[in-house]
């Protein structure tokens, strides 16, 4: 439809948009971004009013994840909610103590209405947000029907992972090192794209990595050419084809991830791509003379010889060079973990880390920590263990879509969305236990974004032409689902 069609362009230009603004971190461009992704939402809510728009089969086949979604959402927004004084002291008398020994370092009576959260805004922010996620998952699942949809979102976060390889490399090299939007504070020296930390410019790179090597597989034959002359007329192809393009835009990426000189960032792109070739090949039960070339050229190409060029030699350093006595994070993790055991049920609040730790503080490490340098540590704070829990088993469903899709699809297009669903997930869990990737709105929308993928990698009919009654005869689904 040409409706639906006027609302999918928007969602690829929020998707380019989204890291723009130091990742959308400040709070205007967090607003920006749950403002964007709610007037889309009204819109495509319009249509489906008007008769004009249906939900799509992909859709329907993710409720499990909408009654996460849901489960979720409910729950921050009860931590927000002003209750009564006895009910918090009885599910978190941690959160209870925190409020009461506020109103008497003001001089109050003890309030009769408490929050579960212990800092209510930062939890009602926090909300928004992840009302924001739930709404651009479903945007993707509705708006995303065919596959050449399909391959223009894969398209768009490949742009966008080019885009700021090119613009932090640009900006680290040529020594002006700025943002897009202000000036840069920190992290001289080293590319960070348009964020302000290096390590969540890697989280970015490394999901539009994962959206490239999806398109690249895409595009394997596995066909063998008979004589030189059949191979002279496969490599022109190739050559005159966009995979030429998309391989120039992965190496520019991985140019830009080793610039950051992220540790684990480099670490969890490379293990990702590893683990998940090897659960491709087991999934498909081949190995074919493509997939070797493409894994050969990354692992040979990118990081023997452009990546020397632009300091690979130095992550390696920072790698061989970690020392737990000299960082700070394990102390701060302890401490959090013992945090978790005071807040294990209801979670302290959404977005409250900052004000959670102090009281925590064993005076083992200096400066201020607003985030716990782990996500697996900070979200069962915040959100209890478990909604966490809940999370744990959205993500995991997300990734057995992406496997399922690896293995029963037909299509090239699938199978490789598959791939790319599961190694950027896969990837983000490494970094994000060392690392704060899904703090940052940018990259938890980008997260989102691949658990939406895989769904669509393992629901979305392969056959794009147009179905009469389609939204009600999964009948019809299932002859093409496996085309």
């Amino acid at each position: 439809m040409i409706y639906r069609q006027c609302l999918f362009w928007p969602l690829l230009a929020i998707v380019f948009w989204i890291p723009l603004p130091m990742g959308s971190n400040p709070l205007w461009a967090r607003g920006t971004l749950v403002l964007l992704i709610a007037v889309l939402s009204l819109f495509w809510v319009l249509g489906y009013a008007l008769g004009r728009l249906e939900t799509t089969p992909s859709f329907r086949q993710a409720k499990w994840l909408h009654a996460g979604f849901m489960v979720v959402i409910g729950w921050l927004f009860i931590q927000q909610l002003p209750i009564p004084a006895d009910w918090v002291r009885q599910l978190s008398p941690f959160s209870w103590n925190l409020h009461a020994a506020a109103a008497e370092a003001l001089g109050m009576a003890t309030p009769q209405w408490m929050t579960l959260s212990v800092s209510p805004y930062d939890t009602m922010v926090s909300t928004l947000l992840t009302m924001a996620y739930y709404l651009f998952f479903c945007l993707c699942l509705l708006l995303v029907d065919r596959p050449d949809k399909l391959r223009w979102l894969a398209w768009a976060f490949v742009v966008s992972g080019i885009f700021q390889a090119v613009f932090g490399s640009l900006s680290t090299l040529s020594g002006a090192e700025v943002l897009l939007f202000g000036e840069k504070p920190s992290y001289f020296g080293v590319a960070t794209g348009t964020y302000v930390n290096r390590n969540s410019f890697a989280g970015c790179m490394e999901m539009t990595l994962a959206f490239g090597m999806g398109l690249l597989i895409a595009q394997l034959k596995d066909s063998k050419a008979d004589s030189w002359q059949e191979w002279l007329r496969q490599t022109l192809q190739t050559l005159m084809s966009n995979k030429v393009i998309l391989r120039t835009g992965l190496a520019i990426m991985v140019i830009g991830l080793v610039l950051s000189r992220s540790r684990m960032g480099n670490t969890a792109f490379f293990s990702s791509l590893l683990v998940t070739g090897i659960l491709y090949v087991i999934c498909r039960k081949k190995l074919s003379r493509g997939m070797i070339v493409l894994f050969v050229s990354l692992l040979v190409i990118d990081t023997a010889i452009l990546s020397q060029w632009f300091g690979l030699e130095k992550v390696m350093e920072r790698i061989e060079q970690t020392s737990l006595e000299r960082e700070t994070r394990p102390n701060v993790s302890e401490v959090t973990l013992a945090a978790i055991s005071d807040y294990s049920l209801t979670g302290s609040g959404a977005g409250s880390f900052y004000t959670t730790l102090p009281a925590y503080h064993d005076g083992s490490w200096r400066g201020f920590y607003d985030l716990a340098h782990n996500d697996f540590l900070q979200f069962p704070l915040e959100f209890g263990v478990p909604v966490f829990v809940i999370l744990a088993l959205m993500v995991i469903w997300s990734s057995w879509l992406a496997v399922q899709a690896m293995k029963q699809r037909r299509s090239r297009l699938m199978i490789g969305m598959g791939f790319s669903s599961f190694m950027g997930m896969l990837a983000i869990m490494i970094h994000s236990s060392v690392d704060f990737n899904l703090q940052m709105p940018a990259n938890a929308a980008y997260f989102v974004l691949l658990m939406a993928l895989g769904v669509l990698a393992r629901y979305l009919p392969s056959d794009s032409r147009k179905k009469s009654g389609l939204s009600g005869m999964t009948a019809d689904v299932q002859t093409v689902l496996f085309q």
